[in-house]
């Protein structure tokens, strides 16, 4: 069996809704096969504050992000106004690096301005908009994928 470098830590920062069960196992079940290579946590972000503005959500669900960045971690954030990748380049930039990966999904509304402007790398998938739990299970099934391009296995052919 080939060896390769050391295990990649990312962090999946998300603002929570509901989950539904079948949500959660295709996440576990994505997570379970990247363990051997990829330590993956996910850091669900949970508030029932209201707020009289969509600004001041945005701002109070930054400030909660913040709280679970690490000074020297880096920090890519999810947004359609992001760079695109090919699985192929999404597969190299996860890779390559050799720190802990903060993977932010912000709220409905989108990623508070002091987070964004933090980020080492704002990634899009779509123009297109899409439901939080639909979103996470791309970015995990993403990463799965990253790690097949990384390792050779037949998944990515298919």
């Amino acid at each position: 069996m080939e060896s390769f470098k050391q295990v990649i830590k990312l962090k999946l920062i998300y603002i929570k809704n509901n989950k539904t069960k079948y949500i959660q196992d295709f996440e576990n079940d994505l997570i379970n096969r990247m363990k051997n290579l990829i330590d993956i946590k996910m850091v669900p972000i949970a508030h029932k504050k209201k707020f009289s503005s969509n600004n001041e959500l945005i701002n109070y669900e930054g400030e909660l992000i913040k709280k679970e960045l690490k000074d020297n971690s880096l920090i890519f954030c999810f947004d359609k106004k992001g760079q695109k990748f090919s699985s192929e380049n999404f597969s190299k930039l996860i890779f390559s690096q050799n720190q802990i990966i903060n993977l932010i999904i912000g709220g409905a509304y989108g990623i508070c301005e002091n987070i964004y402007m933090k980020a080492n790398k704002v990634i899009s998938f779509s123009d297109m908009e899409f439901s939080h739990e639909i979103f996470r299970l791309m970015i995990l099934e993403q990463i799965y994928r990253a790690k097949c391009i990384y390792t050779n296995h037949p998944y990515h052919q298919n």
